[in-house]
């Protein structure tokens, strides 16, 4: 399932790359908003000047009534365009989410594939800190910096030296911002990523809630995370008091600048080169000429966010490519080749899987044994697609599995996993598969295969009882057989089972033998993972594994011919 995506590394352009750019014409409406949003701005200060200069000295009634009315319909314009610019970004917050979340989704799942390490939401955190950005005032007052260029024309049109304590003070802003950025941007980021760290070891504890409550390793357990969280809290608490130095320093300056602009333009009237109606309307436009840029600052951290939270995703999205989106082949036939495959997981150099080859045709049933860490379930989860050899090809009816349209061929294939997961839901939906629309009577043929249907039935609501997260109403036998029953759903050709007996009791043994009898009549192919040699009698074929090597494969009386002249130190059945 998990792929290099060239074809995105090459073109530099994925999925997430591809919603911000369709965001485009959205940003020129809201930048165009901001235009005429500072254009309206200036009309407080320019009725302030006008009232001053014009009505004060002519004592015109009419003139302070015409200029109310037109500065109260410019107020109104503005409340509108800013009202009609929170909904756009919404709506487009919305909209980018709603385009990219299965997307995320699913890579989420293809990094639990290989690592668990990775089984967490983190991706869709991070998809939830780039929309909660892309509908923030801070990214308002961004985008509006560009137009506090209008506020200090305005400065220069009243007076050029009034333009230039504005562009210093523009200046001296912006350098804070850089300072700002350089000295707080490495303890954001490590404060990002401790947290990151300790919410996976939350959600690992609360995931061995058990094992951590009856062997008494809540303190460890609460220790060893405190470690992490105390970095955590050191690491934010140093930023957020840097953020608020630079805050502070910031917002003197921009008051100092309007103290100076103040004091500079009363010089100016007494020296007859400026009217007063300007000195009073030029302490605002200065205000607002700095305002985006200490806005801005102010919202530096949630922009660094952000930017952390959008290369995590796009990272995910260059390194994985959707299955799904593979060319249809026929109906698998059940035939598995394992060609010459090897296997380490992710960060290691030592292969677990070491030059494997054999074959299984349709409607064999193979019986893979060897001891407790021979590379066993490796081999299981490389079988089925889980992982991908790191050399090697694992086929399937001829074409390698990493080229199978994965939606496809996973109709047709039927895994037991040796931990099993049950889904959030009914027991109809988790044997379904989660098809909304499965037919009820595939849903019960399954159960009965699995000689689960009379244990559902004695359930409080039968089919439709809801299991509850994970599974956790059913006992471990429960889940391990409706899961057997999931796995016989639909049109399995082929079916995988990593120690399908384990939890099973007697009954639930010999419901798996009578499910496994279905499968030889049916011609599906089947591959058993077990210690427990009573499950040799339902094989035809035997694979055994050690040091994640063939140790011995073929038919099953050759093989056990074979044990039986090897030593018993040697080969553990």
């Amino acid at each position: 399932m998990m792929q290099r995506n060239s074809s995105q590394s090459n073109f530099g352009l994925t999925p997430l790359k591809e919603a911000l750019l369709a965001c485009g014409v959205m940003v020129k409406y809201i930048l165009v908003c901001g235009f005429i949003t500072n254009i309206l701005l200036l009309s407080t200060s320019i009725y302030s000047m006008q009232v001053l200069d014009r009505v004060l000295s002519s004592g015109s009634v009419e003139t302070l009534v015409m200029l109310t009315i037109v500065v109260i319909i410019a107020l109104v314009l503005l409340s509108l365009i800013q009202g009609a610019r929170s909904f756009a970004m919404t709506i487009m917050g919305s909209w980018f989410e709603d385009k990219l979340s299965k997307s995320v989704f699913a890579n989420s799942i293809r990094s639990a594939l290989e690592s668990e390490a990775n089984a967490n939401s983190q991706q869709m955190r991070d998809l939830q800190t780039v929309k909660t950005y892309l509908t923030s005032p801070g990214l308002i007052s961004i985008m509006d910096t560009p137009w506090a260029i209008i506020f200090i024309i305005m400065l220069f049109i009243l007076h050029t030296y009034l333009g230039l304590l504005a562009i210093m003070g523009s200046i001296i802003i912006l350098a804070m911002g850089i300072v700002a950025d350089r000295s707080t941007k490495p303890l954001i980021e490590a404060n990002n990523e401790g947290f990151i760290r300790s919410m996976k070891q939350v959600d690992q504890a609360t995931r061995n809630a058990e094992i951590i409550e009856v062997m008494g390793l809540l303190k460890n357990v609460n220790e060893s995370w405190n470690k992490i969280n105390d970095r955590v809290q050191t690491t934010q608490s140093l930023s957020n008091k840097r953020q608020a130095v630079f805050a502070e320093i910031t917002k003197f300056v921009r008051l100092i600048l309007q103290i100076c602009v103040t004091g500079m333009g009363a010089y100016l009237v007494l020296r007859g080169e400026l009217s007063s109606g300007a000195m009073i309307a030029s302490s605002s436009l200065v205000s607002r000429a700095l305002a985006p840029f200490e806005a801005a600052i102010n919202s530096w951290k949630g922009y660094l966010n952000c930017r952390k939270a959008y290369n995590r995703l796009d990272k995910a999205f260059v390194r994985y490519v959707d299955a799904d989106n593979a060319m249809s082949l026929p109906v698998p036939e059940g035939k598995i080749s394992v060609e010459n495959i090897y296997f380490a997981p992710p960060g290691s150099q030592k292969h677990i899987i070491k030059g494997m080859n054999f074959v299984i045709e349709p409607g064999d049933v193979l019986v893979i044994m060897g001891n407790s860490g021979s590379g066993k379930t490796s081999l299981a989860k490389l079988m089925v697609g889980a992982w991908q050899p790191v050399m090697g090809s694992v086929r399937i009816d001829g074409a390698s599995i990493k080229d199978w349209n994965r939606q496809e061929l996973g109709q047709h294939i039927g895994y037991l996993p040796q931990d099993i997961e049950l889904f959030n839901g009914t027991v109809k939906e988790n044997i379904a598969r989660m098809n909304p629309n499965a037919n009820a009577e595939d849903v019960v043929m399954a159960a009965q295969l699995a000689g689960v249907h009379d244990m559902i039935l004695q359930l409080p609501k039968g089919y439709d009882t809801e299991i509850g997260m994970d599974g956790s109403t059913l006992s471990g036998g429960q889940k391990q057989r409706i899961g057997l029953a999931r796995t016989f759903f639909g049109d399995p050709k082929i079916i995988v089972l990593d120690e399908p007996n384990a939890s099973l009791d007697s009954y639930g043994e010999a419901a798996l033998a009578a499910a496994i009898e279905f499968a030889k009549e049916k011609k599906i192919t089947v591959v058993i993972i077990s210690h427990r040699t009573p499950i040799l009698s339902l094989a035809n074929k035997i694979l055994m594994v050690k040091d994640g090597m063939v140790a011995a494969f073929g038919p099953k009386e050759q093989v056990l011919e074979q044990i039986k002249r090897s030593s018993a130190d040697s080969i553990a059945i």
